[in-house]
């Protein structure tokens, strides 16, 4: 039953890529391959960010690295993170940037070691999404903790855990 009113909603409201309009999809692979992964690395620091460098002496202490995902800069990957926030199918796109960067840029093996923690409640679908492709648990003490966050610096990460790292959508 909920597959025939899927397909009739699909008929009459048919789904269309955010950005090209093509029919198919909310975010079409060809546009989806535009969104660029971050490829610069600032520390921790609240101000003033050092480029190309994950800690340094100012960093705060509960903070092991900061890593900014994607560049406000870029419209689709803004119109995709607010478009995601009324369409939860777009956080699967979103979750799947997110698991690119880890793995491809970072170079980072997510394993049962991690946590996902979020504060901002526009951030719970995509860590929903997250846990559910990486099995990692959301909220629960472990030795590393990811923190998504849509932007930092957030200065209220108050996790007493010292490998925090956070996974910022936005810089």
């Amino acid at each position: 039953m909920k597959n025939i009113y899927k397909y009739i909603l699909d008929l009459i409201f048919p789904k269309r890529c955010l950005n090209c309009g093509r029919e198919g999809s909310f975010l079409c692979d060809d546009c989806l391959s535009l969104i660029e992964l971050n490829q610069i690395q600032y520390c921790a620091c609240l101000k003033n960010p050092k480029k190309k460098v994950l800690r340094c002496e100012n960093c705060p202490s509960n903070i092991s690295s900061v890593y900014t995902i994607l560049n406000e800069k870029q419209y689709l990957a803004k119109k995709l993170f607010l478009k995601a926030q009324k369409i939860s199918e777009l956080n699967l796109h979103l979750s799947y940037l997110v698991i690119s960067y880890i793995k491809n840029v970072v170079n980072m093996n997510l394993d049962n070691t991690f946590s996902i923690f979020f504060k901002d409640k526009e951030m719970e679908n995509l860590a929903l999404n997250l846990a559910k492709f990486t099995k990692i648990k959301i909220g629960t003490e472990t030795k590393n903790i990811l923190f998504l966050t849509k932007k930092y610096p957030l200065e209220d990460i108050n996790l007493k855990n010292k490998n925090v790292i956070v996974l910022s959508l936005f810089r």
